[in-house]
């Protein structure tokens, strides 16, 4: 009996730690779109780290809190071919951006990301970045607006 209980407590505290460090749900659909150019995850501080790769590796790195991204100011830039995050009004310069090359941290008030191939005019990465923007507020109860660096 005690070992039964034990067990189940165990069972439950790693069932609780996975669940607190899952990512969102609409980070799938959005890695499936970008097909390894651009990888994006959550870190444990509610920031969405997006990790850019070029033909030479890894070249940038982002890091912005889901709650500072505007949704309504996501769009395609024809003249960049990219699809394009700003800061929500008051978060101005909410995005970290590591340039590795340049051994430098920038902040800025937008992201730009390479439209994925396979979505002309960037359509569908906008509405699912928006989707993940709008489930992440849906069942967040309280989000930090500024970011940490370092995971």
């Amino acid at each position: 009996m005690v070992q039964r209980l034990l067990l189940t407590c165990i069972l439950c505290s790693v069932l609780l730690h996975h669940r607190a460090h899952a990512q969102p749900a609409g980070l799938d659909s959005l890695n499936a779109l970008f097909g390894g150019s651009v990888i994006l995850k959550c870190d444990k501080h509610l920031q969405l780290v997006i990790d850019l790769y070029d033909a030479s590796g890894r070249f940038r790195q982002d890091a912005v809190p889901l709650a500072s991204i505007d949704p309504d100011r996501i769009h395609f830039s024809a003249e960049e071919d990219a699809v394009i995050l700003e800061c929500r009004g008051g978060h101005e310069r909410c995005f970290s951006k590591e340039l590795f090359k340049l051994n430098t941290v920038r902040l800025t008030g937008r992201c730009n990301l390479p439209r994925p191939l396979q979505d002309p005019g960037g359509a569908a990465t906008i509405e699912a970045f928006r989707a993940l923007l709008a489930d992440h507020l849906a069942g967040a109860t309280e989000t930090p607006l500024h970011g940490a660096r370092k995971n």
